[in-house]
């Protein structure tokens, strides 16, 4: 393999503490995104997004950081399919305050997740 193909496994929590420090400085958000992918393409299709009080899904709805955390999606998506990495079509990104993780998971347990929510 080329240097520059391989797989960087910081990539993710690089791009999500970007996106963190651009929106979430004085935050008190907590709550989570789950995500899937387009089978086809490996692309974005679906996002729920769970808040523990109905004001912090207030406040990130239409907010440019829910724009942009569905963009990152697309491409953090696109960016585990393109190497082959495992669950790459779905997981959960937990929002606590002004922090962001990510962990993809299998399948069945993020669907497990939208039907159990907060």
């Amino acid at each position: 393999m080329e240097l520059g193909m391989n797989y960087d496994n910081t990539f993710d929590q690089t791009r999500l503490n970007q996106l963190a420090s651009q929106h979430l400085g004085n935050s008190e958000l907590v709550g989570r995104v789950l995500f899937f992918a387009s089978p086809d393409d490996n692309r974005l299709d679906l996002a729920t997004w769970q808040f523990e009080s109905d004001e912090d899904h207030e406040a990130i709805t239409g907010s440019d950081f829910k724009f942009e955390m569905m963009e990152l999606l697309d491409i953090l998506l696109a960016y585990r399919a393109q190497h082959d990495q495992a669950n790459a079509s779905q997981g959960v990104i937990n929002l606590n305050g002004p922090r962001l993780s990510i962990e993809w998971l299998p399948k069945h347990e993020v669907e497990a997740m939208r039907h159990n929510s907060n």
